[in-house]
């Protein structure tokens, strides 16, 4: 088994897709029970739980952005940022982070959201992917 959370190769769109389910689903389940139990537990696990969704988007992002790498990057870690700073603010309110009004402060995934969509349904043009 290849390694999975290495940020190393690239992965296809179909293999994203499909390991981002296989350990989201458990991950984002045991972080929305915990957030119901102890929101700071549930907190912390989803922000350490970050990393594994960023390196199969790393990977993908790799393959969809092989010729312009330096733009893919970019992408990326504007991203990645936004999602870990968005965290970290629902760590310390921990009014807005348990109300389930909508936020103006939450569209700030919008443009992560975009990019994950872009990576997964863009075809990268590699026959033979090695992450």
């Amino acid at each position: 088994m290849k390694n999975w959370f290495n940020y190393k190769g690239t992965i296809s769109g179909k293999t994203y897709l499909f390991r981002s389910l296989i350990v989201g689903i458990p991950l984002l389940t045991v972080s929305f029970i915990l957030v119901k139990v102890n929101y700071y537990a549930g907190s912390l696990f989803y922000l350490f739980s970050l990393p594994i969704f960023f390196s199969f988007r790393y990977k993908r992002m790799s393959a969809v952005f092989k010729n312009k790498i330096d733009f893919g990057k970019k992408l990326f870690y504007i991203t990645t940022s936004m999602e870990l700073l968005l965290a970290i603010y629902y760590l310390f309110d921990i009014e807005l982070g348990q109300s389930e009004d909508f936020a103006f402060i939450d569209l700030i995934e919008l443009p992560s959201d975009i990019f994950i969509l872009f990576i997964l349904f863009k075809d990268s043009g590699i026959e033979k992917h090695n992450g």
